[in-house]
């Protein structure tokens, strides 16, 4: 017959001896294809620029959502088309109603100079602001239907 004592004193040497197997203080090796192998440090949340999302065109309507958004230098946002027939640019040989603070490159969903190219449903388009100042951003196909938006970048 096992006494209480026994038990517990059985039970605690089991528990130190997994203890010891799960979490001991030896090292352990293990084998690798290449004997240089070194752990890659990997990056913070802190490292990643801020994305702010802007949708475009969300259930068809002629409209950015939100219209109008502050970020800080360095952040991103990404434009996303909800609905056909939209476009992002600041370019102002696209619409008079385009601004860019000065020394800020305009930025476009599209490349060259086809204003009236659009993007496909479901597809995005980023931009990194790097310019202090105020963007004023338009959809070309509708930019005269008021499909006008603003980005404040600060510093």
């Amino acid at each position: 017959m096992v006494t209480r004592r026994q038990l517990l004193r059985t039970g605690a040497l089991g528990i130190a001896t997994a203890l010891a197997g799960c979490g001991g203080t030896e090292p352990t090796e293990t084998a690798t294809d290449s004997p240089t192998a070194t752990a890659t440090p990997t990056a913070t949340a802190t490292s990643t620029p801020t994305a702010t999302v802007v949708d475009v065109g969300p259930e068809r309507r002629l409209r950015f959502e939100p219209e109008e958004i502050e970020v800080s230098v360095g952040d991103t946002v990404e434009w996303v088309a909800r609905s056909e027939g939209h476009n992002v640019t600041s370019h102002p040989d696209a619409s008079p109603k385009c601004e860019n603070p000065e020394g800020a490159d305009p930025f476009t969903s599209y490349e060259g100079d086809d204003h009236f190219a659009i993007m496909a449903v479901g597809e995005t388009f980023t931009h990194e602001f790097t310019v202090a100042g105020e963007y004023v951003y338009v959809c070309t196909p509708h930019a005269g239907q008021g499909m006008v938006g603003t980005v404040v970048v600060t510093e």
